[in-house]
């Protein structure tokens, strides 16, 4: 048996601790029955908790599956470590989503919001990629099945659904701003505010209304310190990179090289 309570001695969170006991189980499952193990899609913060359980336990080995290399959406597959991983079966597979979205604006919400009113959770479904007239989403292959006979309609426009190969997937080119600023400090609200160009107060209610997340995690608190290399995003707005330090001003102030992908 593992030793939960050491294993998750460094996760806090209710949710954290939560997927670091399922994982646990999962891994117990394969030392004592031999099997393959796979979690639903997690995001990269979940990614992170359970890599580093994984790495603790002797006698397992994994792999993510998002599609491409930089999917940012992945599931964990854990199995036993006399496997080869290019053995194990894949979980995920591809359909590509026509339609007639000419007259219409339809958005990654609209694609997820269409899957997720069939009564399917977000956690079965990978990254989406929005093209001009289609889209590409990777699913769990545990609902390909139910989405070819379900899933017809992406705001009332018509769809068809063809199961693709990994090969045929096209990753859209991801747009960038660079934003050179100067912050008075390193707080979450300040930095967000330069990034999004909102006022620091309308940042700070954001991130107190559970808006903002912080490397993927929703952040409340807006005197958090924020690091290099962090990632700042807003529902419905984009992301913001904090790329560089670049000293101080003549003023003192911390200047900074932002990214924000739309």
């Amino acid at each position: 048996m593992l030793d939960k309570d050491k294993l998750l001695s460094h996760l806090h969170g209710e949710n954290e601790r939560l997927l670091g006991d399922f994982i646990l189980d999962k891994m117990e499952k394969v030392l004592d029955r031999k099997t393959t193990e796979q979690t639903n899609f997690l995001n990269p913060y979940q990614q992170k908790i359970v890599l580093g359980l994984i790495k603790q336990i002797n006698g397992v080995n994994h792999i993510l599956e998002g599609g491409y290399k930089k999917a940012e959406r992945k599931r964990a597959v854990i199995f036993p470590d006399y496997l080869f991983p290019d053995h194990v079966d894949s979980t995920i597979t591809y359909l590509k989503v026509s339609g007639n979205f000419n007259f219409r604006n339809i958005e990654h919400r609209d694609f997820l919001g269409a899957i997720m009113a069939l009564g399917i959770k977000k956690e079965m479904l990978g990254d989406i990629l929005i093209h001009d007239d289609y889209c590409q989403i990777i699913i769990a292959k545990e609902i390909l099945k139910f989405l070819k006979i379900n899933f017809n309609r992406v705001n009332q426009v018509p769809v068809e659904l063809t199961e693709i190969n990994q090969d045929d997937l096209v990753i859209p080119t991801q747009h960038t701003k660079e934003i050179p600023t100067t912050v008075a400090s390193m707080r979450l609200d300040a930095v967000a505010s330069s990034g999004f160009g909102d006022s620091r107060s309308k940042i700070s209610r954001d991130i107190k209304n559970g808006r903002v997340k912080l490397n993927y995690k929703v952040s409340e608190d807006p005197a958090k310190q924020v690091e290099i290399d962090d990632l700042i995003s807003i529902k419905n707005r984009g992301r913001v990179l904090v790329a560089e330090k670049r000293g101080l001003s003549h003023k003192g102030r911390i200047k900074l090289l932002l990214k924000r992908y739309t």
